[in-house]
């Protein structure tokens, strides 16, 4: 199975601490719509003989686009690649883009997911991170999707900004569970270089709260979500039974997907490529017939390195076994000898088998990992 990921890069407004590729500048949008079919036809055969099992329409703000478009593209889909019988296809919404009308045309249009980008409940936190919408607005919009019968809806959420404390990040979770949302993501506001977030840090203009208020607020996630009965899939994913991302979860198992549009990644199994981020160059590149793409061959590392990644991020973890079958005998026990000590801090914990972070591993997450990698281009220098 795989999947199909469009970039759609317009937003109206730059979020202080978005460092995805996107512009403001809205006067290309009917352009880029043309140019993204161009890429779908052209890259018909990328996925081979494996059926799309999910549509993903992410960005940018992807609900500026007329619902047209989406249909356009749902059923070029269908016409240019093999198609499960039931795919997810889901659509990134901004609170302020949703209306009834808006709502209903997205259903005819065979939307059947949206992930709507809330990030808090709390407007002091929107105005800081520049949301176009309030807390009001967003539970208005959450009231009309549930009205108008879209059948799954995933919440964004983001802790940990200035002044954002444990008993914020409570009442967000308490108005999940009043809206009974089957699906949420929570992540942690991290300053990433090149937005207005961390250039604000650097000239201490704003703080974040410490890593121990983080720390706090992160098993507070954990422990509440697992009481309101949310299954811990993924690092900063919760589900109800059922509602696991599709999509997200391709990535993570090491699915195949076929990325369109500017900055969109794409990966075949044996390589991954990579569209240049470039509003005017991709539209130029597709207009003209060039290159609009860079292109790696995964090396036997990479593909070890990038299952370790995704697979250590989700719930199931890895098995001994899995990585010899995989990768061989000595990748195995490069891995044993790598995980023994997380495993004696608590950092990982083993079930039937299955090496998974605990909550407090899942925290630290990125140093425990790449601390797993192979650190070098070649596997033979393992020993």
């Amino acid at each position: 199975m795989a999947g199909i990921y469009f970039h759609i890069p317009f937003c109206k407004s730059s979020c202080v601490y978005c460092d995805f590729y996107h512009t403001i500048d809205l006067r290309r949008m009917q352009e880029l719509g043309e140019c993204l079919q161009k890429e779908m036809e052209e890259r018909r055969g990328y996925l081979g003989k494996e059926a799309v099992e999910s549509i993903y329409f992410g960005g940018g703000t992807p609900s500026l686009m007329a619902p047209d478009f989406y249909k356009k593209c749902i059923d070029n889909i269908k016409n240019w690649f093999q198609v499960d019988s039931c795919p997810e296809i889901t659509l990134e919404a901004n609170p302020d883009d949703i209306s009834r009308d808006f709502v209903q045309a997205l259903r005819r249009a065979g939307i059947n997911r949206i992930s709507l980008g809330v990030q808090s409940f709390q407007d002091f936190v929107l105005k800081f991170m520049d949301r176009r919408h309030t807390a009001g607005k967003a539970m208005e919009a959450i009231d009309i999707l549930r009205q108008e019968g879209i059948p799954s809806i995933s919440i964004d959420l983001i802790y940990g900004s200035p002044g954002y404390t444990a008993d914020h990040l409570f009442q967000d979770l308490h108005i999940l569970e009043r809206f009974d949302i089957p699906h949420f993501s929570a992540y942690l506001l991290t300053p990433e270089k090149g937005t207005v977030l961390y250039q604000n840090i650097v000239e201490e203009e704003v703080s974040l709260p410490g890593e121990e208020e983080q720390f706090e607020q992160y098993m507070m996630l954990c422990e509440f979500s697992a009481s309101l009965g949310y299954r811990h899939y993924e690092i900063s994913n919760f589900c109800r039974e059922g509602f696991m991302a599709r999509h997200n979860k391709g990535y993570w198992e090491g699915k195949i997907y076929c990325g369109i549009g500017p900055s969109a990644h794409s990966y075949n199994g044996i390589s991954r490529r990579w569209n240049i981020s470039s509003l005017y160059h991709y539209i130029l590149a597709i207009k003209e017939g060039k290159r609009y793409y860079e292109e790696e061959q995964l090396s036997d590392k990479d593909l070890y390195n990038e299952y370790l990644l995704t697979a250590l991020r989700t719930d199931d973890g890895v098995t001994e076994e899995e990585i010899r079958e995989k990768f061989g005998e000595e990748l195995a026990r490069y891995f044993m000898k790598g995980i023994s000590k997380y495993v004696g801090k608590g950092h990982i914990e083993v079930k039937r088998g299955r090496y998974r972070l605990t909550n407090t591993g899942m925290f630290i997450s990125d140093t425990i990992i790449s601390s797993l990698f192979i650190p070098n281009s070649s596997i033979e220098k393992l020993n």
